[in-house]
């Protein structure tokens, strides 16, 4: 059985070129923001649940002080990636604002007007 690497898909995205349509760059915008939007609330959601059972294993007496200290460590780690995924997010929504208000803000473009034949 295989899963969707959503992470690989994360740390892959190619950088936009001039050949790709701003279409293709909106869609692919529109779905790096919902990727790291929805594993930022993942890995949020783990953290959460490993710090309670830490602070209740810690606090019935079967955590060490030493293990506590690493746990809480990589914990501090994985809310950094945490952060760095909402920043994502928050840059591939700001960039679709920029140009869905660009698109906006333009001009029509103007139809050529019928040439007369005197």
């Amino acid at each position: 059985m295989s899963t969707l690497n959503y992470w690989r898909e994360l740390l892959a995205t190619p950088a936009a070129s001039a050949a790709d349509s701003l279409s293709g760059h909106v869609d692919r915008l529109e779905r790096l923001a919902c990727i790291a939007e929805c594993q930022g609330e993942r890995l949020s959601t783990g953290i959460a649940a490993i710090g309670e059972l830490l602070d209740g294993a810690t606090g019935a007496g079967h955590v060490d002080d030493g293990l506590a200290v690493a746990i809480c460590s990589m914990l501090a780690a994985l809310a950094g990636l945490s952060a760095e995924l909402a920043t994502v997010t928050r840059n591939a929504h700001g960039t679709l604002a920029g140009i869905r208000a660009a698109a906006h803000s333009s001009p029509a473009t103007p139809h050529p007007s019928p040439v007369s034949q005197d």
